[in-house]
């Protein structure tokens, strides 16, 4: 007689899966956001710093660039916690700059550059 394991198996990676998918959410900072690039030109750098600081932070993109139309996240995991307003600036590849005052990622989830 032969014994199947693949619906154990199969169950046991489910349940996997939902307590990987439960636990990065529970896991998430409620400061991370979506930025979008709603403008005509290529996003090269971007900058998040408390409103509260006069000093940007890091650019988030790294070697990455935000094409018009595109998006990204946006992952808090390695700010301070607490504060919600936060400026954002934007470096665009034909040198324009962009910036957002005071925004509140605590109530926000989608940030739009146009």
């Amino acid at each position: 007689m032969r014994r199947t394991l693949a619906a154990p198996v199969f169950g046991i990676l489910m349940l996997a899966a939902m307590v990987v998918a439960t636990t990065s959410a529970a896991l998430a900072d409620p400061r991370d956001f979506t930025l979008e690039n709603a403008s005509d030109v290529v996003i090269t750098h971007v900058y998040v710093a408390s409103s509260d600081t006069m000093n940007w932070e890091e650019d988030v993109l790294g070697r990455d660039v935000l094409a018009p139309g595109e998006s990204v996240e946006i992952t808090f995991s390695g700010f301070s916690a607490g504060a919600c307003s936060y400026d954002i600036k934007v470096l665009a590849a034909d040198g324009r700059e962009g910036y957002l005052y005071g925004v509140d990622l605590c109530a926000v989830s989608l940030v739009t550059f146009s």
